[in-house]
């Protein structure tokens, strides 16, 4: 997107290691939405992590429209002097180690059974990749799928797949700025690091160009549903869907009781998604947070909200 050249790109497996895994130190955070480029920059003092500086730029409306098949930058020249202020302002130094949040739309995410996936674990990736390979349009070279095991033995094994160009472009952006890459993950996988919820829970976040469902269950993932615009941009359809998740969640997984119900969207989409999380499954919303020891005094509320994606991977850290 910038054209600038950036550092030699990591090796595939160092890429693909940090994809949706740790945030390896990171102390700035880049999260790009179709609303705004957010950024975060975090210091380490004595074994704690510390919120230095946050900012968050406004996108004017079709200037970012990500999809699964391309990164989204339709008004390059504004994507790139957002970036380049949000870098300034938060006090960016060459080379600091970085960690991007980009659009659940971008990734496919699969659930399997620990059964249909089982192999040795230096082969994992591969089983995985085979079994995702209906869902992702794209050449064979283009393809890539990681995956992350539960714990537990009855958990489900989460896949995600995603275009390697569709990344790297979203990689580009950084080390055109000088940033060192370290890790990239999706909106809602970033949210649900700071999500300690028991029992049943579910996280909604919703952006103008995609909506994601994440039912979980004792903190793992048990359905991953993702939307494109289409159906994020229509309150009936995101209404819609809702109610499905919910029919999914009693029918299949024996949901009975919501412990809680997280949603991370505008302040009108909030009002609207309560609503409807109320209607259908008999519980109250609450907003997606930063991390508590993120969160800094006579910060503008709006931002720090806004932010809660970027200041969940970092406070994973």
């Amino acid at each position: 997107m910038i054209g600038t050249p950036g550092p030699p790109p990591r090796s595939l497996g160092g890429r693909l290691r940090r994809f949706f895994l740790e945030p390896d130190g990171a102390e700035v955070a880049l999260e790009f939405s179709s609303i705004a480029l957010v950024g975060a920059r975090v210091e380490s003092k004595r074994g704690k992590v510390e919120l230095r500086s946050l900012v968050s730029e406004p996108l004017s409306e079709g200037t970012f429209v990500p999809t699964l098949e391309d990164p989204g930058f339709v008004n390059k020249e504004e994507m790139r002097d957002a970036a380049r202020r949000v870098l300034a302002k938060i006090g960016a130094a060459p080379q600091a180690r970085a960690a991007l949040v980009v659009p659940d739309v971008v990734a496919r995410f699969r659930l399997f059974a620990q059964e249909e996936v089982r192999a040795e674990p230096k082969r994992r990736d591969a089983v995985m990749a085979f079994r995702m390979q209906k869902l992702l349009p794209f050449p064979p070279a283009d393809v890539r799928v990681i995956s992350a095991w539960p714990r537990g033995s009855v958990d489900p094994v989460l896949g995600v797949g995603f275009s390697r160009s569709v990344l790297g472009a979203y990689e580009q952006v950084g080390h055109a700025f000088g940033l060192d890459v370290g890790s990239v993950e999706t909106s809602s996988m970033a949210l649900l690091r700071g999500i300690a919820a028991e029992g049943d829970a579910l996280l909604v976040r919703h952006d103008p160009t995609w909506l994601t469902l994440t039912l979980m269950r004792q903190g793992w993932p048990l359905s991953i549903r993702s939307f494109d615009a289409a159906v994020a941009r229509s309150p009936a359809e995101v209404r819609r869907e809702i109610a499905s998740t919910a029919v999914f969640w009693r029918d299949r997984l024996s949901g009975a009781r919501l412990s809680s119900a997280v949603v991370h969207a505008s302040d009108r989409w909030f009002e609207a998604i309560s609503g409807d999380l109320g209607a259908v499954f008999a519980c109250t919303a609450e907003r997606a947070k930063p991390p508590a020891h993120l969160v800094v005094a006579g910060m503008p509320t709006a931002v720090e909200r806004s932010a809660a994606p970027a200041l969940a991977l970092l406070g994973a850290c």
